[in-house]
């Protein structure tokens, strides 16, 4: 695998391990995964209020495996993905109701993922955030 340049954090190595998508059926390749050695360095890093969010919340691999999949989609580097990774931190876990804008953004990543790499959908929400189409013209696409 490629040396980076990026240094994992004290107590933390990045290993190399294939990320998929579409429900496992597709994959992205080999990407860097930060991977913690020492739960007392990890605390140091995060702080022990952010252990606790993931102990309440998602893992940290998941969450790096996250991060992996959309910058992978997303053409980024190796580089730039075990950036990202080493700056994530974690956060609360919220339950909330549905919204519209939250079913929204679902489902522009799941077409992101659908389509190989998104730029049709990102051209479509562009043109829908400007005005460029109507909601009689998104109506008339959906029916």
């Amino acid at each position: 695998m490629p040396e980076l340049q990026i240094t994992a954090p004290d107590g933390a190595h990045f290993d190399y391990e294939e990320v998929k998508t579409a429900k496992g059926q597709s994959s992205l390749g080999n990407v860097p995964i930060l991977v913690w050695d020492d739960l007392n360095k990890a605390t140091e890093f995060y702080g022990a209020e952010a252990i606790c969010d993931v102990l309440d919340g998602t893992s940290l691999r998941v969450s790096f495996q996250n991060i992996a999949r959309r910058f992978k989609i997303a053409n980024k580097s190796d580089e730039e993905i075990a950036t990202a990774m080493s700056q994530f931190r974690p956060g609360k876990r919220t339950v909330g109701a549905s919204t519209p804008a939250s079913r929204a953004a679902s489902m522009a990543k799941k077409a992101t993922e659908k389509v190989g790499g998104g730029e049709a959908v990102e051209k479509l929400l562009a043109k829908i955030a400007s005005g460029e189409l109507s909601q009689a013209d998104l109506e008339a696409l959906v029916s």
